[in-house]
């Protein structure tokens, strides 16, 4: 037979895993297993401290507290809400209080000057009536010195036609009955 060749390939970097044996295999879980270890112990050993102060009465309090926190930043919250609603209602009440005295103005300013031109008016009309009273008092001093006048010279004209014409009592009468008729008209 004829010897057989074995040829040996050069073996890529990263296949050389493949190519350790399997003792360098164990030696390096080995050295895993023991870096593993205190990690894990070190890990166990934090857990076990973080369970401990969490389980402390200091952190239970320090939960109560922050479990009243919200509470009370919810309320406050509520009533901070609540707060500007109403502010926001007595605004709104507000400007309308301020629409109104604006109206409100306007309309006493309108009444002030109607007021004003009524008294003007008034005065106006107080002398126009005072003129008319002076008219009167003059119309009525005039038809005094008129009747004065009248009954002067009907007194004349009585006693010139009686004594002069002598007439009967009856054709006398008739005269002063127009004489007292035409003073009742005038008076």
């Amino acid at each position: 037979m004829a010897p057989t060749l074995y040829h040996n390939w050069p073996v890529p970097i990263t296949d050389k895993s493949e190519s350790m044996s399997s003792s360098q295999k164990l030696k390096c879980l080995a050295w895993l297993g023991i870096l593993e270890i205190p990690v894990v112990l070190g890990l166990l050993v934090a857990l076990i401290i973080f369970v401990v102060k969490a389980n402390s009465k200091a952190c239970q309090d320090g939960l109560l507290i922050e479990q009243e926190c919200h509470t009370v930043t919810s309320l406050l919250e509520r009533q901070l809400t609540q707060t500007r609603q109403e502010l926001q209602g007595t605004m709104d009440q507000a400007t309308t209080c301020n629409k109104t005295l604006v109206t409100l103005s306007a309309s006493l300013e309108k009444e002030k000057a109607w007021g004003q031109e009524q008294l003007t008016r008034g005065e106006k009309l107080q002398g126009e009536i005072e003129t008319l009273k002076q008219q009167l008092q003059g119309a009525l001093e005039e038809a005094k010195q008129l009747r004065k006048g009248k009954e002067a010279s009907s007194k004349e004209r009585e006693t010139s036609s009686v004594s002069s014409l002598k007439a009967p009592p009856g054709s006398v009468v008739v005269p002063v009955y127009l004489l007292l008729g035409l003073r009742a008209l005038l008076a």
